[in-house]
């Protein structure tokens, strides 16, 4: 039986107060913030994209690790969230096949990897890639796409097709995985994307849950054909009795 986080716990209270909820616990998402590895043995942690003392691993994490709790709150579609990880990983793992394993292992319905691009100064804008094989991925990607206000969508190709990623590669997951994006925060290398994403981590956080719940919310039968899914279970509130 899975746990049930205090934030779902709050969230579903507030759902309760008219005595008529249901509990709707479904979907597992792993949230990947990437790099944060070593590469190969004797090589440092992978920092990602660097400005200054600004690394791409820390931003994605830090904003992982605040998606997270939002994601548990959307207890309409949410049954349980899983970061790959929580810090640097400092052991040698078979690069990006661990990230994957670790969907597999959570029986993950969705998987989001989380990273910053780099360009030229004037380069700016958040993307959604997916694997163009991969049709599920296509819609969740839009979602978050529609969603993004703080660091809005890149002018062109704010959804991008890419069939070279290990982590968008359906073949890579369990059968339980119906989609799986790369979200480009933004440029790290951009002066107003960068400030961004150190200081509105949260609100890209709920940018990016509320476009999950969208899609998730638009498309129930995806996730209805796994009959291993939990299913609606009507949760029973005493009610007053006038005496």
């Amino acid at each position: 039986m899975a746990t049930v986080s205090p934030e779902q716990q709050q969230a579903l209270a507030a759902e309760q107060s008219d005595g008529s909820a249901v509990q709707k616990c479904a979907v597992i998402v792993v949230i990947d913030p990437g790099h944060g590895d070593r590469l190969k043995k004797g090589y440092p942690i992978d920092p990602g994209c660097v400005h200054g003392e600004i690394y791409e691993k820390d931003l994605a994490l830090a904003i992982g690790k605040l998606l997270k709790p939002k994601l548990e709150a959307k207890t309409s579609c949410v049954e349980s969230v899983h970061l790959t990880r929580d810090g640097d990983i400092s052991e040698l793992r078979r690069r990006l096949h661990w990230r994957t394993n670790i969907a597999k292992e959570k029986k993950a319905n969705i998987f989001i990897s989380l990273h910053l691009d780099a360009a030229g100064a004037s380069a700016t804008g958040q993307s959604v890639c997916h694997h163009p094989s991969f049709k599920n991925s296509v819609k969740l990607a839009t979602a978050i796409s529609a969603r993004a206000k703080v660091v809005k969508p890149k002018k062109e190709g704010p959804i991008s097709p890419r069939s070279d990623l290990h982590v968008l590669n359906k073949n890579n997951f369990g059968k339980e995985t119906k989609a799986s994006v790369l979200i480009e925060l933004g440029f790290i290398s951009n002066d107003a994307d960068r400030t961004a994403c150190q200081t509105k981590q949260s609100e890209i956080a709920a940018e990016i849950a509320d476009g999950v719940e969208d899609f998730i919310l638009a498309n129930k039968a995806i996730f209805s054909e796994d009959s291993s899914l939990p299913k609606n279970v009507p949760i029973p509130r005493p009610r007053p009795t006038n005496l």
